[in-house]
């Protein structure tokens, strides 16, 4: 029982670790974008155009 506990005790530890580095691997790629076209004088944010489809 206290074996399959730390076992599956890593598991979790290592997920949470994997996401926590996306999430800061993300926001540091949004950060560096928006820091090379801050004098691009661009803005950043996307809106999409809606383009309608002929079914």
């Amino acid at each position: 029982m206290l074996n399959s506990f730390k076992r599956y005790g890593m598991a979790l530890l290592f997920l949470f670790l994997v996401i926590i580095l996306m999430l800061l691997g993300t926001l540091g790629v949004e950060d560096f974008g928006n820091h090379l076209l801050k004098d691009a004088h661009i803005k950043t944010t996307m809106k999409p155009k809606g383009e309608r489809l002929a079914l």
